[in-house]
């Protein structure tokens, strides 16, 4: 995995091979002392790597009781999340998506809200997710974002579509959580071991602050 960073991360800075300690330190640093702050995943969620959002945020869902903490799945649809951001009040809030940067797959950025627009792409989006973002911090004005994007192997479709966990959520349960993906999540392994990797960076980050 590769990573982005500085203090006050830049997509134009070195790009430096890190290892899960090191992105947890990184995000301590940021986080620390933050009251709320909204995860929200977006992408869809049947184009492979392109649902890396939603998956990472349906393996966090159980830890969705913490009040510091909100996990939205907001698909290809972010603009309907609005209101859900703004009642929760955040302080930060932190989009999980694929991006277009020039790097190998599986590089992970921190894009500041400033460099969202140049490297997100919009084609799986309703509204372009920057514009997603100047309607909440219109609302938020004191709100920090920042999106954390993953460089995609593939964005192909899949024919052949699964219920997401069918034999284990019932119909009612996946009616009644809409931060629940639809259909089954198939990222490419590239992607997925990078995708696990900030899990756990956010599970240990939870227990922390």
């Amino acid at each position: 995995m590769y990573f982005i960073s500085n203090t006050k991360i830049n997509v134009k800075k070195t790009i430096h091979k890190i290892i899960v300690d090191e992105l947890y330190r990184l995000f301590l640093d940021r986080l620390s002392g933050v009251d709320r702050i909204v995860f929200m995943g977006i992408g869809e969620e049947k184009l492979s790597d392109d649902g890396v959002g939603p998956y990472i945020i349906s393996e966090l869902l159980p830890w969705a009781d913490n009040e510091k903490f909100l996990f939205l799945n907001a698909g290809t649809d972010p603009m309907a999340r609005v209101d859900d951001v703004v009642n929760f009040n955040p302080e930060y809030l932190i989009l999980i998506d694929t991006c277009t940067l020039n790097k190998p797959p599986g590089t992970i950025s921190i894009l500041e809200r400033e460099s969202i627009k140049e490297y997100v792409p919009i084609s799986t989006h309703t509204i372009p997710v920057h514009i997603v973002i100047d309607l909440i911090v219109e609302k938020l004005s004191e709100l920090n974002v920042f999106m954390i994007g993953f460089v995609p192997e593939s964005l192909e479709g899949f024919k052949d579509l699964k219920l997401y966990k069918e034999e284990t959520i019932s119909l009612e349960e996946r009616s009644n959580n809409i931060e629940l993906p639809f259909f089954e999540i198939n990222l490419t392994k590239t992607i997925k071991d990078e995708a696990d990797k900030l899990i756990k960076v956010i599970k240990k980050l939870i227990q922390s602050i």
